[in-house]
């Protein structure tokens, strides 16, 4: 099964993109959601698709024991290991057993010491589960072993391409769940 996975530049609408043609679709996954406070970001969350609906910001001040990565000064963030081998792993691990799409929005540097959350991420791109999400435009081992997996396409958002690709992804999706 296809593997898509969009690519470039922050905030160009990736997420949003995906959150747009997945309406209807059954998914399970995870997204990054962005926390901010007086619309300024200070952390990212990981938001499980098997227990909340996908939603990518959310403007709040409370302390989620779920973040993932967090604004520790001034344009420089930290990664939450302990979060991506946890919740990441679960997420993944429940997409993997489901009967639908499976959502990574997004793979980036900061699971570079998430082992356990790499593997899970690589054996669902090995499965024939159908995946739809977002990688870093980065380069980390991670992040190229999943630009050199076989069965994953990645497309350069924004362009008509990227969503001539995503929705002809998901009009295949319920054309085979119909």
């Amino acid at each position: 099964m296809k593997k898509l996975l969009l690519t470039g530049r922050p905030r160009c609408g990736k997420s949003s993109l995906i959150q747009k043609y997945i309406l209807g679709l059954p998914v399970q996954g995870f997204t990054m959601q962005r926390l901010t406070r007086k619309g300024e970001t200070w952390a990212f969350r990981i938001l499980d698709l098997a227990e909340e609906a996908y939603t990518t910001h959310l403007e709040t001040e409370k302390p989620w024991d779920d973040i993932a990565i967090s604004l520790i000064a001034p344009g420089k963030w930290q990664g939450n290991t302990a979060v991506f081998e946890g919740k990441g792993c679960r997420a993944i691990e429940r997409a993997l057993n489901f009967p639908g799409l499976a959502i990574l929005d997004e793979l980036g540097i900061f699971e570079a010491k998430a082992l356990n959350f790499q593997q899970a991420v690589l054996g669902l791109l090995d499965s024939e589960v159908p995946v739809l999400g977002v990688l870093k435009d980065k380069h980390t081992p991670f992040l190229d072993k999943v630009r050199a997996h076989p069965r994953v396409t990645i497309v350069e958002y924004p362009s008509q391409e990227a969503v001539d690709l995503v929705a002809a992804f998901t009009d295949d999706l319920r054309r085979q769940k119909s």
